[in-house]
């Protein structure tokens, strides 16, 4: 028997390349024109069938506005972090984001850096299948009342509500003003310098690294 709760949406198959790693998705995009990626266990129903080629599309509205195409991705987006941090994993997989390649950006701002981590954590918890999220969050934060509403909703909340989640983005803002050793200090307690003195990361295996992320082990960076 169907959840009356449950929400339905109807839509045109399409593909997209994945905005945090580059792989390919399939999804339906809805009247909106928001793309909502298909998932194990999500329920399907073919009112059409159809025989064009599906249209690569448009990722979903960015939060806090703003929206980045994906149809180059490798070229269209770069991946940042504070350059010390890429002898550590743990720190790299923490910190890194994917920033759109745009020459009006210019060099990385809070704002900027920001946006691109609540994009990252969006794609996280759509990618999160193997543990329901309200068990993440009750194990990390003890707060599964958190985990209600789509994707986008639940980031922003857990932006609003854990301090933990705002952390990394007010430690990197406060590099960006002033990157002296005292602060980048600050960004990788617990650990120490020493941790910093194996080679950084290739460009392309660190991208592999944050594609093969999981929100579980991201939260337990934080």
């Amino acid at each position: 028997m169907d959840n009356p709760e449950s929400k339905v949406f109807t839509g045109i198959v399409a593909t997209r390349k994945c905005p945090g790693c580059g792989h390919h998705e399939v999804g339906i995009i809805t009247k909106t024109g928001e793309f909502l990626p298909l998932r194990p266990g999500t329920r399907v129903e073919v009112l059409e069938e159809h025989a064009a080629q599906p249209v690569e599309s448009e990722e979903p509205k960015a939060l806090l506005e703003g929206s980045h195409k994906d149809d180059e991705y490798t070229s269209a987006f770069r991946l940042w972090l504070p350059d010390p941090l890429r002898a550590d994993r743990s720190l790299r997989l923490k910190y890194a984001v994917m920033v759109k390649e745009d020459p009006e950006i210019g060099q990385m701002s809070e704002e900027i850096y920001r946006r691109a981590y609540l994009e990252k954590l969006q794609e996280l918890i759509e990618r999160e299948v193997a543990i329901p999220l309200p068990a993440l969050l009750d194990r990390f934060f003890s707060a599964p009342h958190i985990a209600s509403g789509n994707p986008r909703e639940i980031t922003n909340r857990m932006w609003e509500e854990l301090e933990e989640i705002r952390k990394p983005v007010e430690l990197v803002k406060a590099w960006l003003e002033d990157p002296n050793e005292e602060r980048l200090m600050n960004l990788i307690q617990p650990k120490s310098m020493k941790d910093l003195t194996t080679a950084p990361a290739k460009e392309a295996d660190l991208r592999k690294e944050l594609a093969a992320l999981s929100l579980e082990e991201f939260l337990s960076f934080l």
